[in-house]
């Protein structure tokens, strides 16, 4: 027991910190601490001639001393661990001769010793060495492995492609509701629009109306003050005597001229009646498609419905609406070179920039690599975006979703451990970045990729936008809140999101 305790505590010590497994290539860094050779020049490659320690946070030199004391150590180390022993079997004999068994019947299927072989009773069969009758059953089984494992290879298949099918069936789907959504957003909006312009154009002619009442009011008021007074000024002339009357030479034939306003211009006439007529059209057209919707909605409803043998939509196990929110870029995380447009939903990496900019005081923001992430934060539920990729060829860029826990400065692993769960598109190709910083190459490099995340099942689906079709989907257990994420890899490189 103390031997195997201190064989695991050897192990322990000729462990990589990065990749947790045995030192391959081991080398000492300037602090002192040991990597993987491959480990550590991985970590490195983003920075320039220095970069920090990842154990004790050092600012170290980018080149790497090969530790040949530890390349010694591992193999002696794992030649210790294949070769522990192994408890012996106790040594076989013959329980009526005493004596050692060599020999296997096939007839019997016993052991055998030297004398038991050649007795009465054995003498006939085909007695083999154990070691020849052990053969030809490791044939039979490896025989029988090798059909088996043939067997475990199809299913496997056959489980990859179902998998997939099933993926690709609930990816179209949500990207149906996706799209059912953006659909009626986009109508409500043009409904509303066309409301508000129509009732815009009811209160202009309502203010030019008031107005007009206004024009006509003061008009009569005017006229019947003047008739008032001329009336009033020739019931005085009535009372005069007759000399004073002929001597003011009041003139019999004076009459007051009444002076009739429009009411209503024939400008706003017309004005009010296109308006009509073009109430009617809109009602007439929304009470054809309301009709229309309703009727083939039934019809689609009930076949929907009779299919599953249910009475109501509400009992069918459909799956909970999800938020479908804008997204917008934070402007906080961006890095220095990227430029957002003023409404946050562009942002693109320009042709030119300085070669290598000042690291910012904010440490929210991204550097020294040009990434961005998207606003709001999703810490349940469902939410989906589209990002559209422009640029020289489509440029190059890293798009998907970031833990609120990724690493904001220096060495950023983009692989799922890290936190971060990305598409890797350029005009070579899609990739998916993968643990251990593998590439999986995806047969598809869509001008519009479409991202859909379900927090509680820890799912983050890829989709083309312009075609519907699956491209990847990632698993993951997320702690915590999580957010869009999106790296611009080439000047010139461009993208837009939508909603």
């Amino acid at each position: 027991m103390a031997s195997q305790q201190f064989s695991n505590q050897l192990q322990e010590e000729v462990i990589c910190p990065i990749c947790t497994d045995f030192l391959q290539d081991p080398v000492t860094i300037d602090c002192g601490h040991n990597f993987c050779n491959r480990c550590i020049t991985r970590i490195g490659e983003a920075s320039g001639s220095f970069f920090k320690c990842p154990l004790c946070n050092s600012s170290v030199n980018k080149t790497f001393r090969p530790n040949w004391l530890l390349v010694n150590l591992v193999k002696k180390i794992q030649a210790m661990s294949a070769s522990e022993e192994q408890p012996e079997r106790d040594e076989l004999k013959c329980q009526r001769h005493g004596e050692k068994l060599y020999y296997f019947c096939e007839h019997s299927g016993n052991f055998l010793c030297v004398m038991c072989c050649e007795s009465e009773d054995h003498r006939t069969h085909n007695d083999s060495l154990i070691e020849e009758a052990a053969e030809k059953y490791q044939v039979k089984i490896q025989s029988q492995v090798e059909i088996l494992q043939q067997t475990e290879k199809e299913i496997v298949q056959k489980k990859e492609q179902g998998e997939w099918k099933i993926n690709d069936f609930m990816n179209h789907v949500n990207f149906e509701r996706i799209k059912i959504l953006g659909e009626f957003r986009h109508l409500q909006q043009v409904l509303e629009e066309e409301k508000n312009f129509l009732l815009s154009r009811l209160h202009w002619l309502e203010q030019e109306g008031t107005e007009q009442r206004k024009l006509f009011m003061a008009s009569m008021e005017l006229q019947l003050t003047t008739l008032k007074k001329l009336i009033d000024s020739l019931k005085v002339k009535q009372q005069m005597l007759p000399s004073q009357l002929l001597e003011v030479r009041v003139l019999w034939g004076e009459e007051f001229q009444f002076l009739n306003p429009t009411l209503i211009p024939p400008h706003l006439e017309k004005k009010l009646s296109e308006a009509k007529s073009r109430h009617d059209s809109i009602i007439e057209n929304m009470k054809k498609f309301e009709d229309n919707l309703q009727a083939n909605g039934k019809k689609d409803k009930n076949r929907f419905l009779k299919e599953f043998g249910v009475e109501q939509l509400d009992s069918l196990p459909l799956s909970p609406h999800f938020p479908t929110a804008p997204v917008t870029l934070d402007a906080a995380s961006a890095h220095p070179d990227l430029i957002l447009s003023q409404d946050l939903k562009t942002v693109t990496l320009a042709l030119h920039f300085p070669r290598r900019s000042e690291e910012p005081a904010n440490p929210e923001c991204f550097y020294p690599f040009r990434c961005v992430l998207g606003s709001p934060g999703i810490t349940s539920g469902c939410q989906a975006w589209e990002a559209e990729l422009q640029g020289r060829e489509r440029g190059g860029c890293l798009v998907g979703v970031a833990s609120e826990l990724v690493s904001r400065r220096g060495c950023l692993l983009v692989e799922p451990l890290a936190g971060l769960w990305t598409l890797r598109i350029t005009s070579i190709g899609c990739e998916a970045l993968t643990d251990g910083g593998t590439r999986e190459n995806l047969p598809i490099r869509p001008k519009k990729v479409g991202i859909f995340v379900d927090h509680a099942r820890g799912k983050i689906v890829f989709f083309d936008s312009t075609t519907s079709k699956h491209i990847y989907t990632f698993h993951a257990s997320f702690a915590g809140q999580i957010f869009p994420f999106f790296q611009l890899l080439y000047p010139g490189t461009r993208i837009s999101l939508n909603p």
